[in-house]
């Protein structure tokens, strides 16, 4: 225990000792588990070279043998037993030749097997006697090693007339492996001592300023007086985080509180498609993706929730972008039935599509407005493919307008959709917030459509509300204030 203790107290001490261990530890077994992982490889990519090369030597042989094979006489032997002897010899394996009842015919290379000799109970001679190709690796008791042995029935007249058994031992083989894990030892040892110096260097470089910057924050701490703040005098990301600690203070705590609540909703929201995916992958994988049908029915599925995957996190992107004020061009002139006109051409083909009629009465010709075009055409369509989706088919779907005051504009888009519940009402521009419980969120939308729409209403200093109830659709009204031009004199 005292050991561990004085490495515990040791890693507690600073940043700069736990960053170094992080790093070695890291490095190291990350280094381990390649190495390990490669020497598997080779070790595999090895013996199925191997392999090959034995099945391919046991098909030769047993090409030139299997007329032997059937003939029971002296002579017969004599030529299998030379063609064995000849191919081993030759590539230095261990070839042994039965009959179809596992005596040995002939046998090369470690000689362990006297002619004669009934070998069927050995497993790869027993599947191959059965007419099955055996592989199988092995310790061999005579030669104190590995071997791997290959087992290639020979067929005559449609039955198995006997086998060839291919066999090489596995002692340069592993003599390899070894020496491949010496070198790779020496590598990980090697980089580990590169990385402590490396480490220290940049801990102590990377800390520095943390600490001073820590030391500020505990006298701010101490006094209570946040007027203080904390000097920065680098221009790299180390300064770049003292100054958003002094932009940040006084609103930490909200925005900490708003960022968990947003990115706990995003996960959930992501979650959901990105589990269907690799439903669908794991469906097609388990042999889904043999039958054409099913294969084109996963594609498709798989298709649709991508889309949704990229639609969702389009969506989060410009949530993001309207709460960080990213969008700069909120002071054009935007013409109200261009804007509609754009917006209802839009969503037109989907409304086809549903057998939805959609009708554009908006009379707003000369009517413009301050803010971002693009924008407003976005909340519009969110609007319309909102009402479109909820709409059935040879229902309506309207866009109208009203000027009520000189100063102001109304849009309304109605349908004669199922409605919204009363109760859901005063949620439905929440963020991740469904009025219809039955919609999965892979099936249905991304829960940001209306609150993308609010934001974007509220930028144009306007204001978004609806009016529905079961069973009589919805009536969604944006009003906005128009441009008035100066009276000319």
């Amino acid at each position: 225990m005292g050991v561990i203790q004085r490495f515990y107290r040791w890693l507690s001490r600073s940043l700069a000792n736990q960053l170094l261990f992080t790093y070695l530890l890291v490095l190291t077994i990350a280094l381990a588990k390649v190495s390990f992982w490669a020497l598997f490889l080779i070790k595999t990519e090895s013996i199925n070279d191997l392999r090959n090369a034995l099945e391919v030597e046991a098909v030769n042989l047993g090409l030139e043998i299997d007329n032997d094979l059937a003939l029971d006489s002296e002579a017969a032997k004599k030529r299998i037993k030379a063609a064995a002897d000849r191919h081993a010899d030759k590539l230095g394996l261990e070839i042994t030749v039965v009959d179809n009842d596992g005596h040995v015919l002939a046998d090369s290379g470690a000689k362990v097997h006297p002619e004669g000799e009934n070998i069927s109970n050995q497993p790869e001679i027993n599947d191959a006697l059965a007419g099955v190709a055996a592989i199988y690796t092995r310790s061999s008791p005579q030669t104190r090693s590995d071997w791997l042995f290959v087992a290639y029935p020979v067929r005559a007249a449609g039955e198995t007339a006997g086998v060839i058994r291919v066999g090489v031992p596995l002692t340069e083989l592993n003599q390899r492996l070894h020496k491949d894990l010496i070198i790779f030892l020496e590598l990980i040892f090697a980089t580990a001592c590169v990385t402590v110096l490396i480490s220290l260097w940049l801990a102590r470089k990377v800390t520095r300023p943390i600490r001073d910057m820590s030391a500020a924050a505990k006298q701010i701490a101490k006094s209570g007086d946040i007027s203080e703040f904390v000097p920065v005098q680098r221009r790299d990301e180390i300064g770049e985080l003292g100054l958003s600690f002094n932009q940040m203070i006084g609103r930490l705590r909200e925005q900490e509180r708003l960022r968990q609540e947003f990115i706990a909703n995003a996960s959930h929201e992501l979650k959901t498609p990105t589990m269907a995916i690799g439903s669908v992958v794991e469906a097609l994988q388990a042999g889904a993706a043999k039958d054409p049908e099913l294969r084109a029915e996963f594609l498709s599925s798989l298709e649709k929730l991508v889309e949704r995957q990229y639609s969702l996190i389009g969506d989060l992107l410009d949530i993001t972008r309207l709460d960080g004020g990213l969008e700069t061009a909120w002071e054009e002139e935007v013409g109200v039935a261009q804007v509609i006109s754009d917006a209802v051409e839009q969503i037109r083909p989907q409304a086809e599509k549903k057998q939805v009629n959609l009708s554009n009465l908006a009379l707003a010709d000369g009517l413009k407005v301050p803010g971002n075009g693009s924008q407003l055409q976005r909340a519009l369509v969110n609007l319309l493919t909102n009402a479109v989706n909820y709409t059935p088919a040879e229902g309506n779907v309207t866009v109208s307008t009203f000027v009520q005051d000189p100063e102001q504009v109304e849009i309304k888009i109605q349908d004669t959709g199922p409605g919204i519940d009363p109760a859901d009402l005063p949620h439905i521009f929440d963020r991740f917030y469904r009025a219809d419980k039955a919609r999965t969120r892979v099936g249905g939308g991304t829960g940001l459509g209306l609150a993308i729409t609010r934001e974007i209403v509220a930028r144009h200093h306007g204001t978004v509300e609806v009016e529905s109830s079961s069973g009589k659709g919805s009536t969604f009204t944006v009003r906005l204030p128009v441009k008035v031009e100066p009276m000319r004199t």
